[in-house]
This record gives structure tokens, sequence and C-alpha cells, in this order.
């Protein structure tokens, strides 16, 4: 949901998402958002870690391939690697690493890419709420425009 809010005598677009979890039995719920549900829990199929670190990823994803079509980059192809690092010292930072790699068909789009991959970071949701706790590392790479994509 997308509505208005007032703060500070200026008028700024609010997002809204809702989600629902349900208790099922032992360290199982059911995750329940937008009409859809999934598993989730220590004896689910999706860990709520590995959850965050999607949510990471594909919110960054969205981010930039949104801000890339804006600007009329045609993006070819698109992969991410993340890492979440939990160290065992409470008192320690936990981290969250993404490597996302995008393929382009110019050296000029590569370069446009990778500055749209800097405002995706300071826009994307997911990354303004992990802040600092969230690195980035992008690639890149340009292939010929004739060449398939494989």
């Amino acid at each position: 949901m997308i509505g208005r809010s007032s703060m500070f005598g200026k008028s700024a677009a609010v997002s809204s998402f809702e989600t629902e979890t349900v208790w099922n039995s032992g360290l199982e719920g059911t995750g329940e958002a937008a009409g859809h549900s999934l598993a989730v829990g220590r004896d689910a199929e999706w860990l709520p870690e590995h959850l965050l670190l999607l949510a990471a990823e594909a919110c960054f994803m969205s981010t930039l391939l949104a801000l890339a079509a804006a600007e009329g980059i045609d993006v070819m192809g698109y992969v991410s690697s993340g890492h979440l690092r939990v160290p065992a010292d409470r008192d320690a930072v936990a981290l969250i690493s993404l490597e996302p790699c995008a393929i382009v068909t110019s050296t000029l789009d590569a370069d446009r890419l990778s500055k749209l991959g800097v405002r995706a970071q300071q826009e994307s949701v997911t990354a303004r709420l992990l802040g600092s706790r969230l690195q980035v590392t992008m690639d890149v790479q340009t292939i010929p425009a004739e060449a398939p994509v494989q």
C-alpha cells in the first residue's frame, strides 16, 4: 500500500507492507503476505535468516533494475550471491554482503549501471533498513549486443 504522509511540513509518499505469521507447531509457522504463504521458522522450509538475505538481494535487484529501465539501460542478465555473517560474539555486528553481477552491451551502459548501483543501495528499502550492515560489491560485465545470452 502506498499513501501520503506529512512529516515536518513536507508531503512524502509512504510505502506500507503487511505480513502475518501463524504458529503451526514446534519451531514452524506459516507466513502470509499479499495472498501468498510459505513455511517459516527453524523447523520449516525457510529460516528467517535466509528470508532476510533474500529480502536484501531481491530489494536491491528490483531497485537497480527499475532505475536501469528508467535510464534506458538494457540489462541482459543479472545474478547475485549473498552472504549473512553472524559472529558468535553477540556484541559483534552481523553483516550482509551482496555480490551482484549484471550484464549489459556497452562500456557506457556498464559505467552508468555501476553508478546506479550506488543509488540503488541508497534507495532500496531493505538496504536503507540495514544501513552500514549491508555491503554491496557490484560487478558489471559487457557482452557484444549480437552475442546470445547463455
